[in-house]
């Protein structure tokens, strides 16, 4: 019996990683291409479970001694792996906010300088844009402004984050950046200016242009001349 409840805990845990990776709800914890790996390891685990399940069914012999409780929880099996059952079903219940300006307040709004550049050829000619603002990627803009400046001044670009907070005034446009999951989220930051700050962790999308960065102690800081900031709705993906 204490062998069935164990293989009923892993189906449960199995059935919790199915649902993240079915519903847009893993993206709050992993990048998007790590779907069909949660789809597998969730499938993997119900398979496995109820094999060992039945598995054990099947044998004759049962020690029936292991039906009386033995003090430490029903039918002997230890109360605390019941506590198990408690993530898995607030994995369920419950949509968890993806990480925000309180995350990203924690971090420096510093550039960090990237492994090797690749100039112009991260961004379409103007001719090619006929004027219109150059929609980047919000960590792109913020570690090219700082990096490439050749190839970003007089640009307008379109950039789409959530709102920070910072000192004096000054407000950013951010979003987190995943090389795998939420736990290694880095902040990418970029000070708009010209422009009045909307509620923290209001999704906007920043036109503006191209300005000279921010200069502190620890390095320079992406800025943008905002000539208009329109409130958005999130993405299904908000991390980058």
């Amino acid at each position: 019996m204490r062998r069935n409840v164990a293989g009923l805990i892993v189906v449960f845990v199995g059935a919790a990683v199915l649902q993240l990776a079915i519903s847009d709800t893993y993206l709050r914890y992993v990048k998007p291409g790590m779907r069909w790996m949660l789809l597998i390891a969730g499938a993997v685990l119900i398979v496995l479970a109820v094999a060992d399940v039945l598995a054990d069914t099947k044998k004759d012999g049962h020690d029936h001694s292991e039906l009386a409780d033995d003090g430490h929880g029903h039918n002997g099996l230890p109360r605390a792996a019941w506590l198990l059952l408690v993530p898995v079903f607030a994995l369920l219940v419950v949509d968890p906010p993806a990480l925000g300006a309180d995350a990203a307040q924690r971090q420096s709004p510093v550039a960090a300088k990237p492994m090797a550049a690749k100039g112009k050829m991260w961004l379409p000619n103007q001719e090619e844009t006929s004027g219109a603002p150059v929609v980047l990627p919000l960590r792109d803009y913020a570690v090219w402004a700082v990096w490439e400046k050749d190839n970003m001044k007089g640009r307008t670009f379109q950039l789409t984050g959530f709102v920070t907070p910072g000192k004096n005034g000054v407000w950013y446009v951010s979003r987190i950046g995943m090389t795998c999951c939420v736990a290694d989220g880095t902040a990418f930051m970029v000070e708009v200016r010209g422009q009045q700050a909307p509620p923290k962790n209001q999704w906007v999308q920043v036109t503006g242009q191209w300005a000279e960065p921010t200069k502190r102690e620890d390095g320079d800081v992406a800025a943008i001349d905002g000539t208009t900031v329109r409130n958005v709705q999130p993405p299904a993906n908000q991390y980058e």
